[in-house]
């Protein structure tokens, strides 16, 4: 299992320094024409800053720009023993229509920036408040009857509670006393691990607050993916419980399970809460609705015991009345627990991809009819920096030629893959200019979100 992020980090600092020159393609900005733009965003100590690259013809990345937020990132190394601070999140980034909206974790805030479609540039039109406390992600679906409003959907997480290391050294965060409290009951944080909705315009790009939809209790952890279905019918949440990690194996006596919501949705209204939940199944991160579907559902999950090994990914299918496990995968090699967190659909809707934090591996599946999973192709490892417990978000581009991984938490970089027949085959590993101050400190920065278009 895993081991202290800060002892595998030692060592690799000198080889991230040395390596940074060594992007030739990354800083060549002649080396083919303009495809598109990514996006991320640093959620470092300080201000967060959403990051962008310009994504040429040939894959390669160039013209790193940084934008502030005017709202704080956050990450806090000083916080939660050798996991400094972590905690994840799929969704941070949101392109709705000319305009890019990402989440402030530690400024409780999401910003609304405008979005020059014809070179990628953003202008910062300001902050509106989360509705709850370190907001990790965010989705929308059109307002029915409108061209010009969308429903924004932000889940606040609050915090991330867990259990790290072996019995007698067993290290429990925020304390002990809180992991002594019937976290089943009611209690003044559920106000702020929530998920809350607004609603925005692309006309003047106002972001309104209209309520907090659902609250969650300690238990079962805040949301780390909020995510509407394609037809905006259903809105899917992951929730992270309280995971046990650091150790020869989780324990069910320390491990909370996580859970994954599906909710109906009209008209700015959420009913009908139900939700999946197995006992041995904590960490819950990435959740992708199936291509055309709002009943299959994919999830990823971090922290498993051993005898729930081959469930780091599961399709999930929602009757209406209960959400229930038809399926259950490994990914990587299935010989150790990777720590599966990050999902992607392919555009062409024949692959999902899992990314593993800690094995920094991507794990593709075939997709089939109705959303099921055919098969599973061969995973691929990062090369280059790679200390474990580093991976996190994936994206592929509309083309379906490349796919970007960020190195979010570790080696603050992005890795560049090529999609094959086959798999993905790995390309190259580049460094971020505006996160080398964090080298070598794990936790500096802890990348949030990607997202990108192509011209």
């Amino acid at each position: 299992m895993k081991k202290s992020i800060l002892s595998l980090f030692c060592g690799i600092a000198i080889v991230l320094a040395t390596s940074c020159s060594n992007n030739d393609d990354y800083n060549d900005n002649n080396s083919n024409t303009v495809a598109g733009y990514l996006y991320t965003t640093t959620n470092g100590q300080s201000t967060n800053q959403v990051i962008r690259f310009d994504r040429m013809d040939n894959g390669m990345l160039a013209n790193e720009t940084a934008y502030i937020t005017n709202s704080l990132g956050g990450s806090n190394v000083s916080v939660g023993g050798d996991a400094h601070g972590d905690f994840d999140a799929q969704g941070a980034i949101k392109i709705i229509d000319n305009y890019l909206l990402n989440v402030n974790a530690g400024g409780n805030t999401v910003s609304v920036f405008s979005l020059d479609k014809s070179n990628g540039d953003l202008s910062l039109i300001g902050n509106t408040d989360s509705g709850g406390t370190r907001p990790v992600s965010i989705t929308s679906t059109p307002v029915s009857g409108s061209t010009t409003e969308f429903w924004v959907m932000v889940g606040n997480q609050w915090n991330n509670p867990n259990v790290q290391k072996n019995a007698p050294n067993v290290e429990r965060y925020p304390n002990d006393a809180f992991h002594a409290m019937d976290l089943t009951q009611p209690d003044a944080s559920d106000a702020e691990r929530n998920i809350a909705l607004f609603r925005f315009n692309t006309a003047d790009g106002s972001l309104n607050f209209q309520g907090v939809m659902d609250n969650f209790v300690r238990e079962n952890g805040g949301p780390v993916e909020v995510l509407f279905s394609e037809d905006g019918s259903k809105l899917a949440v992951s929730l992270w419980g309280i995971a046990h990690f650091l150790n020869d194996g989780p324990s069910l006596e320390e491990q909370h399970p996580s859970r994954v919501y599906i909710y109906d949705f009209s008209n700015g209204v959420v009913s009908n809460p139900r939700f999946f939940e197995e006992e041995g199944i904590a960490g819950t991160i990435g959740i992708s609705w199936a291509p055309n579907s709002n009943t299959t559902l994919y999830s990823t999950n971090f922290n498993v015991t051993a005898a729930k090994a081959e469930n780091s990914m599961v399709v999930l299918t929602d009757t209406g009345s209960a959400v229930n496990k038809m399926a259950n995968f490994n990914t990587g090699n299935g010989s150790d627990l990777d720590e599966a967190c990050w999902t992607v659909v392919s555009p062409t809707g024949d692959r999902l991809y899992v990314s593993s934090f800690k094995g920094n591996i991507v794990t593709p599946f075939s997709i089939g009819s109705g959303g099921s999973i055919t098969g599973t192709l061969p995973f691929e490892t990062r090369k280059g920096v790679m200390p474990p417990g580093d991976s996190k978000d994936v994206y592929v581009t509309a083309d379906n030629r490349f796919l970007y991984n960020t190195g979010a938490f570790q080696s603050f970089s992005m890795n560049i893959f090529d999609v094959t027949n086959g798999g993905l085959e790995f390309r190259q590993q580049i460094f971020l200019d505006n996160t080398q101050s964090g080298s070598g400190q794990p936790g500096a920065f802890n990348f949030l979100g990607l997202t990108g278009f192509d011209l």
